[in-house]
């Protein structure tokens, strides 16, 4: 996938996500909210035009994000509340941060995007400082089909990919991540 997708419709996108009702940014923000603290550095992964990121900032947190998309990124300046902003494809690694360098990262509505979730999580608990949470928001197939990670399926002009539970699992115990929360 390139940005260019991503581009076509950076500029509605916030009303496209008011239109269907969707609250999941908040979600996420609700489900973390007892684990942040204000001044702690939070990444938001794929941050497209920052909606999950912005509860965060209103709690204080210093806020950077990354995606690939030079529009959208421009939608995220505009809104004036991120520390810091980069363009860089996550698929590419390392991403160029240092290790420890976060208290905290988020990735809502990136998974989907993304077939083969290692070097994500990799990259996830090596910009983690000790103590800190990964919280992610992931399509889950209907049914898990034994052996294959993800299934995947057409969603208009992108391809779409379901994570399995056992899957997401195995992410996390490769990656010393422990799961808190699971909200399905």
């Amino acid at each position: 996938m390139n940005h260019t997708q991503h581009d076509s419709y950076a500029a509605g996108y916030d009303a496209q996500v008011r239109a269907y009702n969707c609250y999941i940014a908040d979600l996420v923000f609700g489900l973390c909210y007892e684990f942040i603290h204000p001044g702690q550095r939070l990444l938001d992964v794929g941050t497209g035009s920052g909606l999950s990121a912005q509860p965060f900032a209103r709690a204080g947190l210093l806020v950077s994000g990354m995606d690939f998309s030079p529009a959208m990124l421009d939608i995220c300046r505009a809104k004036g509340f991120f520390a810091d902003l980069l363009q860089h494809d996550l698929a590419i690694t390392p991403w160029p941060y240092p290790a420890d360098h976060f208290d905290h990262l988020v990735a809502c509505g990136v998974f989907h995007f993304i077939p083969g979730l290692e070097s994500i999580f990799a990259e996830a608990a090596r910009l983690l400082k000790p103590g800190g949470w990964f919280v992610f928001t992931t399509r889950f197939p209907t049914a898990d089909l034994p052996g294959e990670p993800y299934t995947r399926h057409l969603a208009g002009d992108f391809e779409i990919f379901s994570h399995s539970q056992s899957y997401i699992e195995t992410m996390l115990k490769q990656s010393l991540l422990t799961q808190l929360k699971l909200q399905k």
